[in-house]
C-alpha cells in the first residue's frame, strides 16, 4: 500500500525541501521505497539537494503534464546515484525554464493530477512513499496535493508569524478532513532542549508535533551540497530525523490500519 505525504510549510525558508530529502533517504534506510516530487514550481531546488544536474532532468513534470514525454521518461532512480544500502528513492522534477514555469503557474494543475501520479507510481514503482515537497502558502496547486495526501507534515519555525499561520493552515486543512502533524525546525538550541517544547506547541496550534530540529550551522551550510543525513550519519540533526523518519512510518501504518474496535458489535 502507498502512502501518500505532503511537506508544506505556510511561509518560505522553513526547510521543506532538505527535509524531504533527508527523510526520503533515512525512510530508505528503513527498508521503504520512497517517490519524492519537487512541486515548489515557482524556485525548484530538490534536485540540487539530491545533486541531481539539471542535464541529468531529461524531461520533468511539466513535459509530463503536457504530454511530451511517457510517465517513466521523468522518473529518476537516485537509488544508485546515492549508493543507498535498502530501500529505494525516485525522484520527480520540475522545469528550471522561466516560461515552463510561467506557464504552470498561469495554468495550473488538473484536479486529478496528484492522484494520478501516485498511482502510476504506485502500480509501476511498487513505492511505499510518495512525498510532495510543495510551496510555501496555500493555493489552489497545493490544496490540491494536499487533498491527494494521506498526510501533511507541516515545517515550522519558532517565531509569532510561523506560529500563527502553521496554526491557521491546520485549522484549513482539518476544515477538509485531512491529518496534519507539525515538525518544528531550526529550533534555537535553547529551546529545544526543553522536554515541554513538542506539547506546548501542539496545545498552542491544535497540532500534534512530531518533531524538534535544532538549528545546526553545519545543516544550513552544507544544504546544497548533498543530503545531509547521508554526509553526516553520526550527526544529531540526522539522528533526530530518523527520529522523525521512524515516526512517520509509525502514523502511516495506525492511519492504514482499519478501527476494528467496534467490528463484532
Amino acid at each position: 500500500m502507498t502512502t501518500t505525504c505532503v511537506v508544506h510549510s505556510y511561509r518560505g525558508g522553513t526547510g521543506k525541501s532538505t527535509t524531504t530529502a533527508n527523510l526520503s533517504v533515512l525512510l530508505a534506510a528503513l527498508g521503504k521505497r520512497v517517490a519524492t516530487i519537487d512541486m515548489d514550481i515557482t524556485s525548484p531546488g530538490l534536485h540540487v539537494i539530491y545533486n541531481v544536474s539539471t542535464q541529468n532532468m531529461k524531461f520533468t513534470l511539466n513535459d509530463y503534464i503536457y504530454s511530451r514525454c511517457a510517465f517513466e521518461d521523468m522518473v529518476l532512480d537516485l537509488t544508485g546515484h546515492l549508493k543507498l544500502p535498502r530501500g529505494a528513492v525516485y525522484f520527480l522534477g520540475s522545469s528550471m525554464r522561466p516560461e515552463e514555469i510561467v506557464k504552470v503557474i498561469r495554468e495550473g494543475y488538473n484536479e486529478g493530477f496528484f492522484n494520478h501520479v501516485s498511482q502510476k507510481l504506485s502500480e509501476e514503482y511498487d513505492v511505499d512513499y510518495v512525498i510532495f515537497d510543495t510551496h510555501p502558502g496555500l493555493n489552489e496547486d497545493t490544496l490540491l496535493a494536499i487533498m491527494a495526501s494521506d498526510i501533511s507534515l507541516l515545517l515550522m519555525r519558532m517565531d509569532k508569524q510561523d506560529i500563527t499561520g502553521t496554526y491557521i493552515t491546520s485549522q484549513i486543512l482539518k476544515k477538509f478532513g485531512r491529518v496534519s502533524y507539525v515538525i518544528l525546525n531550526m529550533v534555537p538550541p535553547n529551546l529545544a532542549e526543553s522536554p515541554d517544547l513538542p506539547s506546548e506547541v501542539s496545545r498552542i496550534i491544535d497540532a500534534t508535533v512530531i518533531g524538534v530540529l535544532p538549528f545546526y550551522e553545519e545543516v544550513l551550510s552544507h544544504r546544497s551540497r548533498g543530503v545531509f543525513c547521508l554526509f553526516h550519519p553520526q550527526h544529531p540533526y540526522s539522528s533526530q530525523m530518523l527520529k522523525v523518519a521512524k515516526k512517520v512510518v509509525q502514523l502511516t501504518a495506525i492511519e492504514a490500519t482499519p478501527d476494528l474496535t467496534n467490528a463484532n458489535n
